[in-house]
């Protein structure tokens, strides 16, 4: 081939190489000034901080990054898929409202069934910002719809402080897959997490709902006296229902918390029947009047292991009920506790009733009411093994009305304590 010939296919590969790398060249990364979006001011930004998402999902996905600062929404924010509403958090943090990416949001006051604030479609996130409802009171509480609503697959929330939500998270009712939400703090005040629609493996990880993240952050809308966080805190035991699972297949729960709960953690059927199935560990519950409250579960079980449960007075009404464990008259599915620990006040530590299968092994059991047994077995079946009774007794009480019963190699200081009114549909041995 002549020189020339050569020269000549030279520039002409190399014109093909520059048109490519014109081609998959990486646009420049938006920022949130391109979309006059305005941090500390008191105007709406809903309609410019939803362009700038819209920009980047145009783009091909990617962060829409807001800066530090408060952001005035006063609508609801559509995240896109292949889009990350990001804020300046990279870790888990306290309600620092000077500080950081800070959401301020004010639509939906007074219903609770509108839009949510931040609404995730399919392979969508939310992370790194703090949420504040500012026009929300201790004194007056108004309901507000969800703060982060998510659908379809890989719906994603982390690093996200909730200050005084009336409604945390819900993934669902919509169909719904493999949401992840970790690394999610705050007080919210009638329902923290609820799943529902979810027909495969969803993670909850390392998710804490405590009083003190309203109060401490220093807004406005709580009292500044001494009491500030077990005022927050009676509130929330009146009516929250700290983490809600309706139809959701394998869900994987690990490290979550609540203190200051009506339910902490209650399993309960959707409008079409559908319950939950999955395991939950290292769970926890305090200052709450019902720990556990299972009104139906998948016949495949839910398995709770390592969680502790503790039940304290906020609320004048101390004549009221308290379960660690209670399953309620539609109850047919499984529930498994192992290595458990449950104190405090509570009534019963397990309130057995419907027809389903309750297992409780190698739990400590302390402090319960004097006078009412620590577990009591209303029907359905029931095992109780391996298990250390840290009070006076009645230690268990069986009614007639259940199917099996078996109560084998517990102890008590001074014996364990068993009122039997089944007969010989209750077993016992090595009860010391």
């Amino acid at each position: 081939m002549s020189y020339h010939c050569r020269l000549k296919y030279s520039l002409l590969l190399f014109s093909v190489l520059i048109g490519l790398s014109n081609v998959f060249a990486k646009a420049d990364p938006l920022t949130q000034e391109q979309f006059n979006i305005v941090a500390n001011s008191e105007e709406d930004q809903t309609a410019a901080v939803q362009s700038y998402m819209d920009a980047v999902a145009e783009q091909g996905g990617g962060e829409a990054r807001l800066t530090a600062g408060a952001y005035t929404i006063k609508g609801s924010l559509t995240v896109p898929t292949g889009v990350t509403l990001a804020g300046t958090w990279e870790t888990p943090h306290h309600g620092v409202l000077s500080k950081g990416t800070v959401i301020h949001a004010y639509g939906g006051r007074g219903n609770e069934d509108g839009p949510a604030l931040i609404k995730l479609t399919q392979s969508s996130a939310v992370k790194g910002v703090t949420i504040l409802y500012p026009e929300q009171e201790l004194a007056d509480l108004q309901p507000y719809p969800w703060a982060i609503h998510g659908s379809g697959m890989h719906c994603t929330v982390e690093n996200v402080t909730l200050v005084n939500a009336w409604q945390g998270i819900s993934m669902g009712p919509e169909w719904n897959e493999l949401h992840l939400i970790r690394n999610v703090f705050g007080c919210v005040l009638r329902r923290g997490v609820k799943i529902d629609g979810c027909t495969d493996i969803g993670r909850i990880e390392n998710v804490h709902f405590n009083p003190h993240y309203w109060p401490r952050s220093k807004h406005e809308g709580v009292s500044n006296d001494g009491n500030r966080d077990l005022s927050v805190a009676a509130e929330m035991q009146k009516r929250l229902e700290a983490f809600i699972f309706c139809r959701t297949d394998w869900e994987y729960v690990v490290d979550t918390f609540v203190f200051g709960a009506k339910i902490g953690y209650h399993f309960t059927a959707n409008e079409r029947g559908g319950a939950c199935n999955g395991q939950f560990l290292g769970i926890g519950a305090d200052m709450s009047q019902y720990g556990v409250v299972a009104d139906r579960a998948q016949k495949w079980g839910i398995l709770i292991t390592n969680g502790e449960f503790v039940c304290g007075q906020l609320r004048p009404d101390q004549a009221l009920k308290r379960s660690g464990i209670l399953t309620t008259e539609n109850f047919d599915g499984s529930l498994q506790l192992s290595n458990c620990s449950f104190w405090g006040f509570f009534t019963h530590i397990l309130e057995e009733n419907g027809s389903g299968f309750v297992s409780m092994n190698q739990i400590t059991i302390n402090n319960n009411t004097p006078g009412e047994p620590c577990v009591l077995v209303n029907g359905g079946r029931a095992s109780i093994s391996q298990s250390f009774f840290n009070t006076k007794g009645p230690h268990v009480r069986v009614n007639e009305s259940v199917v099996k019963v078996g109560i084998n190699n517990n102890f008590a200081p001074g014996g364990v304590k068993i009122e039997n009114d089944a007969g010989d549909k209750v077993s016992t041995n090595g009860n010391e």
